[in-house]
């Protein structure tokens, strides 16, 4: 049973990189507003259905990105992660926003679609509230279980996208590891900053 998942992830891997692929060629020839989500899917050989299977708009197309999700691996590991509650939070909204990259897309790529097209840069950023808003459900539920007040992990969330965002904004590469040295440095100037303001 485990291989036909298996095989089942592959597929959905495959099918979203090949429309991935149709739909930045697709911009790159023609224009973002000239690829037509009917192109994209042709070019990918699926159907127009299929295509809204994969992917909710021509925008995620070309960014390669699906809606957040929190596995429960993700939820083991920052339950079970030793570090304080800013740190964990921090690697736990990075985990959520590695869940809406698909794999095998271009870091550099999506960066240059983003600077190019103003529509993909507000696209990548609905992505992101919506990554920091299941990350803020995540961090009440774990709250209310404890029996903690609901406001700390909205704030937790806020500030840990913050760092995030600075952390990004250093290297783009950030944001492909919980334990990126640019995520840990920036953790440890907010840190420094909120401390001076103390």
């Amino acid at each position: 049973m485990s291989t036909t998942i298996g095989l089942r992830e592959r597929r959905r891997l495959e099918v979203l990189r090949d429309l991935n692929d149709a739909a930045v060629t697709l911009t790159e020839k023609a224009g973002f507003g000239d690829a037509t989500i009917d192109l994209i899917a042709e070019r990918a050989g699926v159907s127009r259905r299929t295509f809204f299977n994969y992917y909710a708009s021509k925008e995620d197309a070309v960014l390669g990105v699906v809606p957040p999700t929190v596995s429960e691996q993700v939820l083991a590991v920052y339950d079970s992660d030793d570090g304080d509650r800013f740190s964990r939070t921090v690697r736990l909204i990075v985990s959520i926003i590695h869940s809406t990259l698909v794999d095998g897309v271009a870091v550099a790529q999506r960066r240059a679609l983003i600077a190019q097209y103003p529509q993909l840069r507000e696209r990548m950023s609905q992505h992101m509230a919506a990554a920091e808003a299941l990350a803020e459900t995540v961090l009440g539920e774990r709250a209310a279980a404890l029996g903690a007040p609901a406001e700390p992990p909205g704030v937790l969330a806020m500030l840990a996208s913050a760092v995030l965002r600075h952390a990004y904004s250093r290297d783009p590469h950030a944001l492909e590891s919980a334990d990126s040295p640019a995520i840990e440095a920036s953790i440890a100037a907010f840190r420094d900053a909120i401390r001076e303001l103390a």
